[in-house]
C-alpha cells in the first residue's frame, strides 16, 4: 500500500488482477485461515488463541457437520484443515471425505491421542498432508499448518513427535 493524492492505494488494484491459465489469481492471504475441528472445547480454544497469537485467521467446529457448513461458507479463505480423528458423529476422515465433496483439493492435517481404528497408510490413502499426535507443540503446529497453506510439504521440520502421513 502507498500514498497517492490523499488516498491509500494497493499497487497490485492498479494494474487489475494477476492471471493463470485466464483465470484471476487472489494473492496468498496475510494471514493463513485454518478450520480446527475438535469435539473437546479446551482443545479448540487453546488452538484458537494459540494460532490466533501466531498470525493465522481461526475458524473452530465441535463436530464434522459444524465443519462442513464453515468450510462451506469460508473455503476461500481456509487454507487447511485441521481435524481430530476421533469425534462422535462423523469423525476426521469422514469429515475430510465431506469436505471433499466442496473442495477436492482441500489440504487437511490429522491430529490425535488414538487414531484407532484407522493407521498412519488408511489417513494417507483418506487424503492426509500430515499427522500430529497429541499433546504437541503449538509453535511447531503453526510452523507444519504455515508450509501447508502455503503449499509446501510438512516434513521439513525435525521429526519431535511429528509424523507425516
Amino acid at each position: 500500500m502507498r500514498p497517492l493524492n490523499g488516498k491509500t492505494v494497493d499497487p497490485r488494484a492498479e494494474s487489475g488482477p494477476a492471471t493463470a491459465g485466464g483465470r484471476a489469481v487472489r494473492p496468498p492471504p496475510e494471514k493463513p485461515g485454518v478450520l480446527v475441528v475438535d469435539d473437546e472445547h479446551l482443545v479448540r480454544a487453546m488452538l484458537q488463541l494459540g494460532l490466533e497469537r501466531d498470525g493465522f485467521e481461526v475458524w473452530s467446529a465441535a463436530s464434522g457437520r459444524e465443519a462442513v457448513d464453515l468450510y462451506r461458507e469460508h473455503r476461500e479463505d481456509i487454507a487447511v484443515v485441521l481435524l481430530d480423528v476421533r469425534m462422535p458423529g462423523l469423525d476426521g476422515p469422514q469429515t475430510l471425505d465431506a469436505l471433499r465433496e466442496l473442495s477436492p483439493a482441500v489440504v487437511a492435517c490429522f491430529m490425535s491421542g488414538n487414531t484407532c481404528p484407522y493407521g498412519p497408510d488408511e489417513l494417507r490413502r483418506r487424503g492426509a498432508a500430515c499427522f500430529i499426535a497429541k499433546p504437541f507443540r503449538l509453535d511447531e503446529l503453526a510452523d507444519v499448518l504455515r508450509l501447508l497453506a502455503r503449499g509446501e510439504p510438512a516434513d521439513l521440520l525435525p521429526p519431535g513427535g511429528w509424523r507425516q502421513a
